[in-house]
């Protein structure tokens, strides 16, 4: 018989816990890491950056039993916190833990209960960007020095909290609720049912999802395109093309959702829609593997472009300019913020070019 050490104080894991999250919630109460303690535990010592599969996707067995028994858990009761007991693709999770989010709300209402804060399975969905609960954005940075990191488990008078790693705040909202993101909320609902449901509705959001990240190449990725605010900074790098999402910055994410949703039929495009009318045709021959095609010869590119675009003469485009330069909204154009303006003009050039 296997001989493990036992661990004194150790809680039980919540219903919708991720593994890690519990593991690091009783190595806080030893001002410790799990990998310090499976080792201590006769185990194989695991790096915290260690791959999402061997960690929270599909934990390795011997890891799992030693916890159990060190805290007097049954073994199945751990297995149960494996994300691949969802029944979700592997793809469908956000796979580096720094990519995640936290509802502060849904924390401070587990301080008011009087328990530990910990991170939900839901959070690490990859259409997660905001609490279906509660309605508010899912932050990644810390809202006192801003700084973005991992927040870490450490262990008050109160429970163990979620703290900033750079200014040991503990994560909260308290006095700082955001409003209701009714659009972003039914894009995380339709494309979360497309995704738990698979079938033809799960291939049509994963199009989507590759199709906005796309490499081109003479320009940016048709997420670029939109008609909507993007997060500060440059794009992030090209990430996986079988499946973006589960790669991207919360920032980036929330940014593709409702573009996604809206793509895949999920939702009833809005009278001003987040995608532009050319990127819903652009999406539909990139179904019809028109999208998948090898590069062209310059010539022969420049006039496929040509023809799918449906280039107007120059009168129509200097008279279309002038409509925008008398319109109301080019002169409410914010003039002091040069970004500002560069949207407000790109959203101008999007309405006119699409007839609205």
């Amino acid at each position: 018989m296997r001989h493990v050490r036992l661990l004194p104080v150790a809680p039980r894991p919540c219903k919708d816990e991720l593994l890690t999250s519990w593991q690091c919630r009783i190595a806080s109460r030893y001002s410790s890491t799990p990998p310090k303690i499976l080792a201590w535990l006769g185990g194989r010592s695991v790096s915290m950056r260690d791959s999402f599969e061997a960690r929270d996707f599909r934990p390795d067995q011997d890891m799992t039993w030693r916890w159990a028994r060190a805290c007097r858990l049954k073994e199945r009761d751990l297995q149960r916190l494996a994300l691949s007991n969802l029944e979700r693709p592997e793809d469908c999770y956000v796979r580096n833990p720094l990519q995640r989010g936290v509802c502060a709300v849904c924390l401070d209402d587990d301080a008011e209960q009087g328990g530990d804060h910990y991170c939900r399975r839901s959070w690490a969905h990859v259409e997660a960007v905001a609490c279906l609960k509660h309605g508010v954005g899912l932050q990644s940075a810390c809202q006192r020095c801003f700084r973005v990191g991992l927040f870490q488990f450490q262990f008050l008078s109160d429970g163990a909290r979620l703290v900033c790693p750079w200014c040991a705040t503990v994560i909260s909202e308290r006095g700082r609720r955001q409003p209701r993101q009714s659009r972003m909320l039914e894009s995380m609902s339709a494309i979360g049912r497309a995704i738990d449901g698979k079938g033809v509705q799960l291939d049509e959001v994963m199009a989507a999802c590759r199709f906005l990240w796309a490499a081109q190449p003479h320009g940016s990725p048709y997420i670029a395109y939109l008609g909507i605010s993007l997060p500060y900074g440059r794009l992030p790098p090209s990430p996986r093309a079988s499946a973006p999402l589960s790669t991207l910055p919360l920032a980036w994410r929330a940014a593709s959702i409702e573009a996604m949703a809206e793509l895949a039929a999920l939702l009833e495009p809005r009278a001003v829609g987040t995608v532009p009318p050319f990127l819903h045709e652009a999406f539909r021959k990139f179904r019809r593997g028109e999208g998948q095609q090898a590069a062209e010869e310059p010539a022969a590119a420049a006039q496929a472009e040509s023809a799918g675009l449906k280039l107007r003469s120059d009168g129509d485009y200097r008279r279309l300019a002038l409509q925008i330069l008398n319109s109301q909204a080019w002169k409410t154009t914010p003039a002091n913020s040069r970004r500002k303006k560069n949207r407000a003009i790109g959203r101008l050039m999007n309405r006119a070019l699409s007839g609205g």
